[in-house]
């Protein structure tokens, strides 16, 4: 997960150009329409531009945010006009807007909102510019050329239609989102640099572009790859921004069909290959995961989300004939493990117990995915007792077995 921020001098800031043939700015304030075939209108979410109207300056931010919304949908339906380079300030910048008396920390705010919201627009640039009266609308570099942008949605719109028909026979929002949950993880890998532990800092890996056409992301990725689905397929959802296990991190939050709000964490389980953070609540989510609030500062700004409960959702509350159809009924078996893959004891280094409490738990497994992911890489002995496979190494294998340990003692 990752967000900049670029401030230009006032003294940069060139006159307004006008722009013509954009879409209503109402667009922005509707939620997705079932069964429409406007599929940027399906996409869309409101959440954010709800809780801006709650702050001090409400209307001018969602003022501002109706502004961003026409140009990001007209920019979406124009393929054939590029960017034009501001060869002053050194960038591609498709539209100068008027600020609406909001100073630029504010329309900052309003930005990172509106890309919180709406994951589709993987065109715009993950930093601002501009001052306390015109705010630009960056072009990402990669996304200048307008036949790039033509074949980039091609795939995305493709693949949103084709992984949303995975759960049309499901009659639950659960059934929805676990099918959903599964597929993204199916076909997405974690991004990294290379051959490195180092997770990608290529703006693709980021949105919506490499599951689309790469099969590959960082966390951004996944959380927006769901949220966009779940959008798709009319479920209120949020896409939730802070810190897991101390480290930048994105996740997802949904509205189950009892009615309460939960949480899925779709980058974690596919590390570990576990449905560790699945429709859980605050109690599970809370030793690993801690969301940004909403603050006077854009990079770790976070709309406040409806009350979410607590307990995990109970799958069992759902009848028989509304369960999502599981591949496997029973208990994973850690005695079909093979002994060199079960949990070794060595004097008083278990292997698998990376914290070295006693036990080997969800949190062993964040703290090994951390190290895959080079977020938190581990040292000495924890570091030994993360190598399960016993190959003087730690990699998603070693986190897929720590999960299936885990797994079969609970």
């Amino acid at each position: 997960m990752k967000r900049k921020l670029f401030a230009a001098a006032a003294a940069a800031v060139m006159a307004a150009a006008a722009m013509a043939g954009t879409i209503p700015a109402q667009a922005a304030g509707i939620s997705a329409a079932e069964d429409s075939s406007d599929f940027v209108a399906d996409c869309n979410d409101r959440a954010g531009y709800d809780y801006l109207g709650s702050m001090e300056k409400g209307s001018q931010m969602q003022q501002l945010y109706d502004s961003i919304y026409d140009e990001a949908v007209r920019i979406w339906n124009d393929t054939e006009t590029e960017p034009e380079l501001y060869e002053d300030l050194g960038y591609h910048c498709f539209a100068e807007l008027d600020s609406c008396g909001l100073d630029f920390m504010e329309a900052s705010i309003v930005y990172y909102v509106f890309r919180d919201d709406n994951p589709l627009f993987y065109f715009l640039n993950s930093r601002t510019l501009g001052d306390d009266e015109t705010f630009y609308l960056v072009s990402e570099p990669d996304y200048v050329s307008g036949s790039r942008r033509a074949a980039i949605q091609a795939d995305i719109e493709d693949y949103v239609r084709t992984t949303a028909a995975k759960a049309e026979g499901e009659s639950t929002v659960y059934g929805m989102a676990k099918v959903i949950h599964d597929a993204v993880n199916e076909d997405l890998e974690y991004a990294f640099e290379g051959n490195t532990n180092i997770p990608s800092d290529e703006e693709w890996a980021h949105n919506l572009v490499g599951p689309a056409e790469k099969g590959s992301g960082v966390c951004e990725a996944y959380a927006r790859t769901f949220q966009l689905l779940m959008n798709y397929l009319d479920v209120e959802n949020y896409l939730v921004v802070g810190e897991g296990d101390g480290t930048p991190h994105a996740w997802n939050a949904l509205r189950l069909d009892d009615g309460n709000v939960y949480f899925v964490d779709c980058t974690t389980d596919d590390l570990a290959g576990a449905d560790l953070f699945f429709a859980k609540g605050n109690e599970t989510m809370s030793e690993h995961h801690k969301i940004f609030t909403p603050t006077d500062d854009p990079l770790t700004f976070m709309k406040e989300l409806p009350e979410t409960s607590d307990e995990d959702f109970d799958p069992e509350t759902l009848s028989a004939d509304d369960k999502p159809q599981e591949t496997g009924d029973e208990d994973f078996d850690p005695e079909t493990l093979s002994a060199d893959d079960k949990p070794q004891e060595t004097g008083e280094l278990q292997v698998g117990d990376i914290n070295g409490d006693g036990m080997i738990t969800v949190t062993d497994i964040s703290m090994a995915a951390a190290h895959v992911k080079g977020l938190k890489p581990l040292e000495g002995d924890p570091l030994k007792r993360a190598d399960i496979s016993g190959d003087d190494k730690v990699t998603v294998t070693d986190v897929s077995k720590l999960a299936a340990i885990v797994k079969g003692i609970g």
